[in-house]
C-alpha cells in the first residue's frame, strides 16, 4: 500500500512529503483523489497568505496597466520617474511567476497545481513575446488557466482563443482580410496627397498589400492545441481557419479595456469549410465563424485523442499506451472534455499502476526545485531566487518562446551539463545559500542523535521513499565515513546537510 500511495502521489503532486503518504494511507487512494478534486478544497493558510501579500495576482489587465502612471501623471519624465515605471511594470511578472512557484511546492491542491502545469504548456503563452505581455498574462493564468485546470477543456479552449495573450503571442489580433484593390487605390491616393510624393503613395500601397491573413494562430489551434501535427487537417484547412478568426483581437492602447474585441472590418467575409465542415456567413455575425469553428474542434474525434494522448504522456509514461489513450479519449467524448473525470480514468486504469511505469517519468527542471522544496521541507520567505537556478537549467517559469510549451519526457531533459546545474542547485538549497528559502534545523531532529550511521538510513526513507540504488548507497557511506573519521562528536546538522543534498542530487530523485 505504502508503494502505491508514493507512486500515486508522484505523479499527481509535485513531489510526496512523509504527511502526504501518510495521508493517503489513512484515507484511501480513491478518497484522497475525489478531496483533491473538489473544487471547495481548503487551502493551506501560509500559502494563502504568501499570496496576498502578491497584489498584482487578482488585478485585471486595464487596473495593471492603468497602475503603470497612477500617481505620475503630469510630473516630468526625468529618469527617476522612468525607473519607477520600469519597476512597476516589471512586478506583475515577477508576481505571477512567483506565484506559480508558491503554488506548485506549497499547495494543498496539489492535483489543481500539477494540471495547471499541464495546461500552461499545452496553452502556451510567453513572456518572452515582449511589448504588451508581460500585462497580459497574470489574467491569462488566472482566467484561462487555473480557473479550467480541472474542469471542461471546451470551455478552457475557448477562453483562450479570446484571450488578449494567445491573441498578442500568436499574432492573430493583427490577422486581418487582405485589402481590395479600391482599397489599396485608396491608401495610394491618401498617401500622395499627404506627402506630394507618387513615390510614398506607392510604397503606402505595397505595405498595405503585404498586411492581411494571418495563419500562426490557426496553425497552432489544430497542431498544439486540439488535433496534433498533421492529425486530419490539411493546408487548406489551416487557411480557412485564420480566416475565420480574422477581426478577433482585443482592445489596447489608452482608451481600451484590454479585453477580446472582434473587428468586423478586418473579417474575411463569406462560407468556409473547415475539416469538411461547412462555416455559412450570417449577414452582420462575422464572429460565430470563428466560434463555429472552435465548437468543430472540440467535437472532432481528433481533439479527444491528442487530449487523451499528452495526458497519459504526462501522468503515466513517455510513451503512452494505447490501450489506457483509447479509455481517456472515449470519457472525453462522453463527458465533453471534463478534466477531473480523465484524471479520474487515468489514476483507475491497471496503466497507470502497472510495474513498468512506476518511476520512470523523469522530473523536468521545474518539476525537481518543486520536489525538492518539498522533501527538504523547504521554510520559504522568498522564492525569487530560486527562479535563477531554473534559468539556468532552462526552464524559466512561462518563457518558453516556442509555442509548444516545454517538452514533459526525459530526451528533452536528461544531459549531463543539466544534471550538474541541479546538483548545484541540492546543494545550495540545503547549506541555505539560497536566500529566501531555508531548511530548517528541525528537519534533522528526527535523526537518531547516538546513532549517526542511521542517519543516512532515515533519510533517504524520507526523501527517496522507494529506495536508493546501490551506487547512491555506496555514496552516502563514503560521505558517513569520511565525517566520523573527523568528527568525535557527530552533529545531525553537519552531517545531515551533506546526505541530504547528495539524495536530492540522486539519480532516483530525478525520477517519479
Amino acid at each position: 500500500m505504502r508503494k502505491r500511495a508514493i507512486h500515486l502521489l508522484s505523479r499527481l503532486t509535485f513531489g510526496p512529503t512523509p504527511l502526504d503518504v501518510e495521508q493517503v494511507l489513512e484515507m484511501g487512494e480513491e478518497e484522497w483523489l475525489e478531496q483533491q478534486l473538489a473544487a471547495e478544497t481548503e487551502e493551506n493558510r501560509n500559502l494563502s497568505a504568501a499570496l496576498s501579500e502578491l497584489y498584482t495576482l487578482e488585478m485585471s489587465t486595464s487596473e495593471l496597466f492603468a497602475s503603470m502612471s497612477e500617481g505620475l501623471e503630469g510630473k516630468d519624465g526625468t529618469e527617476e520617474i522612468a525607473q519607477e515605471i520600469q519597476r512597476r511594470r516589471r512586478l506583475p511578472k515577477g508576481h505571477l511567476m512567483t506565484a506559480i512557484a508558491l503554488q506548485s511546492a506549497g499547495s494543498s491542491r496539489q492535483v489543481h497545481a500539477v494540471m495547471a502545469d499541464f495546461f500552461r504548456n499545452h496553452f502556451n503563452v510567453s513572456f518572452t513575446k515582449g511589448g504588451t505581455a508581460d500585462l497580459l498574462l497574470t489574467d491569462y493564468d488566472r482566467e484561462v488557466v487555473r480557473n479550467n485546470a480541472l474542469g471542461s477543456f471546451p470551455t478552457m479552449l475557448k477562453a483562450s482563443a479570446k484571450h488578449p495573450a494567445m491573441l498578442h503571442y500568436l499574432d492573430n489580433h493583427l490577422s486581418r482580410r487582405p485589402p481590395s484593390k479600391q482599397e489599396l487605390a485608396e491608401i495610394e491616393r491618401r498617401a500622395r496627397r499627404k506627402t506630394g510624393s507618387k513615390q510614398r503613395g506607392e510604397e503606402a500601397a505595397q505595405i498595405a498589400a503585404q498586411r492581411g491573413l494571418n495563419e500562426n494562430y490557426a496553425r497552432e489551434l489544430l497542431e498544439l492545441h486540439t488535433l496534433g501535427v498533421d492529425n486530419y487537417y490539411k493546408q487548406r484547412d489551416v487557411i480557412a481557419v485564420a480566416e475565420a478568426l480574422t477581426g478577433w483581437t482585443f482592445n489596447g492602447g489608452r482608451e481600451g479595456d484590454w479585453g477580446f474585441d472582434f473587428r468586423s472590418d478586418m473579417h474575411v467575409d463569406g462560407d468556409k469549410k473547415v475539416l469538411g465542415k461547412m462555416i455559412r456567413a450570417e449577414s452582420g455575425h462575422g464572429i460565430a465563424d470563428g466560434e463555429a469553428v472552435l465548437d468543430i474542434l472540440c467535437e472532432h474525434k481528433g481533439t479527444a485523442d491528442f487530449i487523451a494522448m499528452k495526458m497519459v504522456r504526462y501522468l503515466v509514461a513517455d510513451q503512452p499506451p494505447d490501450s489506457l489513450v483509447k479509455d481517456v479519449a472515449k470519457n472525453f467524448r462522453k463527458t465533453d472534455g471534463n478534466i477531473a473525470d480523465m484524471v479520474r480514468t487515468i489514476v483507475k486504469s491497471d496503466e497507470f499502476w502497472a510495474e513498468e511505469n512506476v518511476g520512470t517519468k523523469f522530473r523536468t527542471p521545474f518539476e525537481f526545485m518543486c520536489s525538492a522544496l518539498r522533501a527538504s521541507n523547504t521554510e520559504i520567505q522568498d522564492i525569487s531566487r530560486c527562479m535563477n537556478y531554473l534559468r539556468t537549467m532552462g526552464q524559466p517559469i512561462m518563457h518558453c518562446d516556442d509555442p509548444t510549451g516545454y517538452y514533459d519526457v526525459a530526451e528533452a531533459w536528461l544531459d549531463p551539463g543539466a544534471m550538474a546545474l541541479r546538483w548545484q542547485f541540492a546543494l545550495d538549497l540545503v547549506t541555505n545559500k539560497i536566500k529566501g528559502v531555508t531548511v530548517p534545523d528541525e528537519f534533522y531532529d528526527e535523526l537518531p542523535p547516538d546513532v549517526p550511521r542511521l542517519w543516512q538510513h532515515h533519510l533517504t526513507k524520507q526523501i527517496l521513499p522507494s529506495g536508493a540504488g546501490k551506487r547512491t548507497r555506496n555514496a552516502l557511506s563514503t560521505i558517513t565515513d569520511r565525517y566520523l573519521a573527523t568528527e568525535k562528536f557527530p552533529d545531525p546538522r553537519g552531517l545531515g546537510p551533506q546526505l541530504l543534498g547528495l539524495l536530492l542530487g540522486s539519480p532516483e530523485f530525478q525520477n517519479q
